[in-house]
């Protein structure tokens, strides 16, 4: 008896383990997806289909380690769509009756106070304006105590926000002294960023995306002084074998 109970135990185990292990695999590979629409800067894409793989976890959010790690990612996949798609109001952190936040996301919170400030450049009324700076301030105020507290992610990524927090709330307060001065509020570069919609001619979005400022060549340069070589396709080359050939070689000397 003791000889079948012993492996039939190993068993369960193993099964339970393959199990958790295949629910964690699939849902990477489904997190892989909404990542991948959200580089290729197909933000709605990436916003839906990160609500469906957060609605679709029932399982996975009791693997544990695995499961929060999970949940918290297609979170801040889908709170960075909104940011760079400008639906400021999506990316809010949640708050309670009283008004206190209780978003404890550090990546969350920092992208919704970077939605804040960029609202904030649109303010046409300088006490409207100075208000909604109070409310940048404490927002990359909550960033840097929750930073403080922990944070999950690696820690260099975790080192980078923190410094880009500290460096923002900065500059939010000199911006809202400035302006209570009633001088112009210095405002960040692009401050003002259109909505970041494809154009009729290509299916990418205009001005700066989360990979940065889109490249080109230098300004007042002649592109057609650089030829594109295309290498000839297959049948071509039986077509004309001898082409591509150099002339007879000269020897010197």
């Amino acid at each position: 008896m003791k000889s079948v109970f012993g492996p039939f135990i190993a068993a369960v185990v193993l099964a339970l383990a393959g199990g958790a292990f295949w629910i964690a695999g699939h849902t990477e590979s489904r997190l892989a997806d909404v990542h991948k629409q959200l580089a290729t800067l197909r933000y709605a894409d990436a916003d839906t289909e990160g609500d469906e793989v957060e609605q679709s976890l029932g399982v996975e959010r009791r693997v544990p380690v695995l499961g929060p790690a999970a949940e918290n990612d297609v979170r801040d996949a889908r709170a960075s769509a909104g940011y760079w798609r400008s639906d400021y109001a999506a990316i809010a952190p949640h708050h309670d009756a009283n008004g206190v936040v209780t978003e404890s996301d550090p990546t969350i919170l920092f992208l919704s106070a970077n939605g804040a400030f960029r609202a904030s450049q649109n303010a046409t009324d300088r006490g409207d304006a100075s208000r909604r700076l109070d409310n940048v301030v404490k927002s990359y105020g909550e960033v840097l105590k929750t930073q403080a507290s922990g944070c999950a992610a690696g820690a260099q990524a975790c080192e980078t926000r923190a410094v880009d927090a500290a460096y923002n709330y900065e500059f939010a307060i000199r911006a809202r002294e400035m302006l209570a001065r009633g001088r112009p509020a210095v405002t960040a570069k692009n401050a003002a960023r259109p909505q970041l919609r494809p154009t009729d001619e290509q299916d990418l979005p205009s001005g700066s995306t989360l990979h940065g400022k889109p490249g080109g060549p230098p300004p007042a340069t002649d592109m057609n002084q650089f030829k594109i070589v295309i290498p000839k396709r297959g049948e071509e080359r039986k077509d004309a074998p001898d082409a591509g050939k150099g002339g007879q070689k000269i020897r010197k000397g």
